[in-house]
């Protein structure tokens, strides 16, 4: 039996890795100029926002899991989200630093 937050947050951190490929993968189609640049640049916007708040979501729903019996889907389900906040953590962290950098160089 899985219980319901160690439910959402697997399908979370599943749903969550579906959009980051989908982003990959509509990147490369921009690339070879198979989609638009325009189109690109709406959807993977879109997707990026899902991607921010599912992985928010994820990790609360896998620290909700410490009551819940341990099983391979909740293990699954802490390991994939908390890699997935850590990738979060350090892409936010990096952005702001380039900005720091761009309007420092102003």
């Amino acid at each position: 039996m899985i219980y319901p937050n160690t439910k959402k947050a697997f399908w979370s951190a599943i749903i969550t890795i579906v959009l980051i490929l989908s982003v990959i993968i509509l990147k490369s189609l921009t690339n070879s100029e198979l989609i638009g640049f325009n189109f690109y640049s709406v959807v993977s916007g879109i997707l990026i926002l899902l991607i921010f708040f599912l992985t928010l979501a994820g990790f609360v729903f896998a620290l909700r899991t410490k009551n819940e019996p341990k099983t391979k889907a909740k293990t699954i389900a802490l390991v994939l989200n908390a890699v997935l906040m850590a990738l979060l953590i350090v892409s936010v962290i990096n952005i702001g630093i380039e900005l720091f950098n761009y309007y420092k160089s102003r």
